[in-house]
């Protein structure tokens, strides 16, 4: 067994903010949207090839998402910056609108949880709104 002392820093933020999540979940003074394994597989299936596993990116193709603003600023920002691939030509990021809602909460919370961020507010109707916002601003064009 590995002595907690000698886990890895990144390794160490996860496993507290889970333990922290499930104190408050069984205390029933949260309610938890995603979850943060679910999110994980999300992000090895769609994420990975360019923003590898330490999430540092590739030099000069993909940026690092380690401390993004993208992913510690809005929850609402960064799942727009989802959807639409980014805001502008210049991002080479592929779109992930065929992403369902859930996957797209699920995603959301394992990239903070990885900040030792709090969890996502938004629920599946929050992304819905989301979804028709920007639609309506022509970034789907």
């Amino acid at each position: 067994m590995v002595e907690y002392g000698k886990l890895q820093p990144q390794i160490k933020s996860h496993l507290m903010l889970r333990i922290t999540l499930l104190l408050l979940l069984l205390s029933g003074t949260m309610a938890v949207y995603g979850d943060i394994d679910r999110g994980q597989s999300v992000y090895e299936q769609n994420c990975l090839a360019c923003h590898m596993y330490d999430r540092r990116g590739v030099p000069g193709m993909a940026p690092s998402l380690v401390r993004s603003p993208w992913v510690i600023g809005s929850d609402e920002v960064l799942v727009a910056y989802l959807l639409t691939g980014g805001f502008g030509p210049d991002v080479l990021m592929a779109r992930f609108d065929y992403l369902r809602n859930q996957e797209l909460i699920d995603l959301t919370d394992y990239l903070r949880s990885l900040e030792s961020l709090p969890m996502t507010t938004l629920d599946e109707a929050s992304i819905e709104e989301i979804r028709i916002r920007m639609s309506q601003e022509g970034f789907y064009d």
